[in-house]
């Protein structure tokens, strides 16, 4: 496995996966990674749903797409996995622990080899009727809200990294 730096350096958001399902045990590694993520005061809060199924994941993503009123191509770019994570709602933290689960599936995703892309238009439907059941149906308790979505898979097409923004480091002495 490649040391943190290299990981960080070289995560990117994939937008282009193979129909290939991962190796569950990859997953399972994945979603330890995110349950190791800090939360504030330790509360861990999150709940990860895992779809390991292409089937399932295209049903969800054809759930939001009628929700958001998204165009047919909409499909987390072709990703056999993904997995909703989501906190206990009203929560103070939720928003923040939540955020540093994803990084941690992030990082754990590059890490091993696959591709991976932080996924937010659940977040803005998790509630609509049309959605909310299917997510229950799934495993994602109601009394929850979805933070945000990690799309696995294989890539199939590389992304090129972007320069790094300048003048957003300030050290003080």
């Amino acid at each position: 496995m490649k040391n943190v730096f290299e990981v960080i350096k070289d995560r990117r958001s994939t937008r282009a996966f193979k129909p290939e399902q991962i190796e569950r045990a990859d997953l399972e590694q994945i979603l330890e990674a995110g349950s190791w993520a800090p939360s504030g005061k330790g509360f861990q809060g999150w709940h990860f749903c895992a779809l390991h199924s292409a089937e399932k994941v295209g049903r969800l993503a054809a759930a939001i797409r009628g929700a958001l009123q998204l165009p047919e191509s909409y499909c987390f770019y072709g990703a056999p996995t993904l997995v909703i994570v989501s906190y206990l709602r009203e929560h103070p933290h939720a928003w923040l622990d939540g955020a540093a689960a994803v990084q941690n599936m992030l990082l754990a995703a590059e890490g091993l080899g696959l591709g991976s892309c932080w996924i937010n238009q659940l977040r803005v439907c998790c509630d609509d009727p049309a959605v909310r059941p299917l997510l229950t149906e799934l495993g994602v308790p109601e009394n929850h809200l979805v933070i945000a979505c990690v799309a696995l898979g294989q890539i199939a097409q590389p992304t090129a990294p972007k320069p790094r923004a300048e003048g957003v480091i300030n050290i003080v002495e």
